[in-house]
């Protein structure tokens, strides 16, 4: 008898450790040209490139570093808090 293990969720983006596949490719692509371009420049720019790549494309719980990166700096920097405030409730009961 053989047993197969689904995801929790079949309409999940796909993981391959930390990061999306297609992150995943891109990764590993950026390696095999910046070991390239290091054998024959001696530059070690693309690989650290690269490193950064890799470490803002990491997902914790479908959120990547990057995605929290851009929400912290809308947050605090490019959007407008707005705060309401109503006068005359308290527990949800509002005074006559």
């Amino acid at each position: 008898m053989k047993t197969y293990i689904y995801p929790e969720n079949l309409r999940a983006t796909v993981k391959l450790w930390f990061w999306n596949v297609r992150d995943f490719i891109i990764i590993c692509g950026g390696i095999i040209l910046s070991v390239v371009i290091f054998a024959k420049l001696w530059t070690p720019v693309p690989l650290a490139l690269t490193a950064c790549y890799a470490f803002l494309t990491l997902r914790a719980e479908d959120t990547a570093i990057l995605d929290y990166m851009i929400n912290a700096v809308r947050f605090f920097c490019t959007t407008q808090q707005e705060f309401h405030w109503q006068i005359g409730e308290e527990n949800g009961k509002k005074e006559k």
